[in-house]
Parts: structure tokens; C-alpha cells; sequence
């Protein structure tokens, strides 16, 4: 059976997902979350008598040996394609795709994100946590997030990030990195 918006809409509602809010402020829409899992970057588990998105997702620690003042890059805000303004205040990071590994996963978000090659930078695999909390993509709903980090040192002689930037990705979110030492 092929998931539809008509069907995965029916599906929250059964579980008590009020979706009214979905598409507004920071939060995605209903059609996003299903592009999402149509694309195999979450599914939905049902635990108990809750549902429950589960998203497999790689974070970055990214620091500069020139600058350790800096501390840590931290994707500080985005501009989503509609205009919305969404504060984040995160560490880089995003989605497993299906069938990618977390390393492939990292690869491809250094180099969409921040536009780095793989030979910029050293990276160090630390180990897996799962969080287990509510979306802020999707409110009202609870998500496990699989998180695989990575350290990530930049190669000063192939990268020149110094300063706060910003990115745009292929779909027009524009996305705002800061350094933080906090």
C-alpha cells in the first residue's frame, strides 16, 4: 500500500495529532512529512498507543584549529523557501538517507551544507545516542532521533571558513552558520 497526504493525515489523527498548527511559524507541513518518509529519511512507528517519527540523523562538531576561540559551528538560523524565518541555534547536521550509511550521510552534508570537500577536513566517528523527544518540525509529535556524531577538524590549508556564513540549498532554505564558544 502506498502512503498518500489523505492517508498519513488520517493516520496522525487516529493518534491524536492535531496537524492544524503544521505550516505555520517554524513548523513544516503535513506534505513535508510526507515527502520525508516517501523519501525514506523517517518512518512512523506506532509504540503502544502513540505514534512515533523516527529519523536517523548525523550531527556535526565542527571546530577550527586556527581558531579554537571560535569553539563550535553551530547552524544558527534558516530561511525557508516560503520566507518563514526558523531560529535553530544547532550543530550542523541533517537526515540519513535511504540506503546511505552515516558516513556517506556526513559526507554529503558537509559538502551541501557547508561546501566543504571530503579531503577539507579530518573527521572522528563518537558514539551513537538516541534522543527521544518532541519534533519541532512536527508538533504534537514525538520523535526518536538516532543520532551519529562526528567530530569534524578542519584542514586550514583547504578550507578558509573563518567568520560566520551563510549556505543556500537546493531547494532555497537559506541556511545561517555561526561559531560558538559557549
Amino acid at each position: 500500500m502506498s502512503l498518500s497526504l489523505n492517508l498519513l493525515q488520517t493516520l496522525l489523527n487516529e493518534f491524536g495529532i492535531d496537524t492544524m498548527c503544521w505550516g505555520k511559524g517554524e513548523a513544516k507541513t503535513v506534505n513535508d512529512f510526507l515527502g520525508e518518509i516517501l523519501q525514506g529519511e523517517s518512518y512512523l512507528k506506532i509504540e503502544g498507543n502513540k505514534i512515533v517519527r523516527v529519523i536517523e540523523i548525523v550531527k556535526m562538531f565542527v571546530c577550527n584549529p586556527l581558531h579554537p576561540e571560535y569553539g563550535y559551528l553551530l547552524e544558527w538560523a534558516q530561511y525557508l523557501p516560503d520566507g518563514r524565518y526558523r531560529e535553530r541555534r544547532q550543530n550542523p547536521g541533517g537526515k540519513i538517507r535511504s540506503g546511505e550509511s552515516p558516513e556517506e550521510a556526513l559526507i554529503r552534508e558537509v559538502r551541501e551544507e557547508l561546501r566543504i570537500d571530503r579531503d577539507g577536513y579530518e573527521l572522528s566517528i563518537l558514539p551513537v545516542k538516541v534522543e527521544d523527544r518532541p519534533s519541532r518540525s512536527y508538533p504534537g509529535l514525538s520523535c526518536w532521533y538516532i543520532i551519529h556524531g562526528f567530530k569534524i577538524v578542519l584542514n586550514p590549508e583547504l578550507t578558509n571558513i573563518g567568520d560566520d556564513f551563510t549556505t543556500t540549498e537546493e531547494d532555497g532554505t537559506i541556511l545561517i552558520f555561526k561559531w560558538d564558544n559557549k
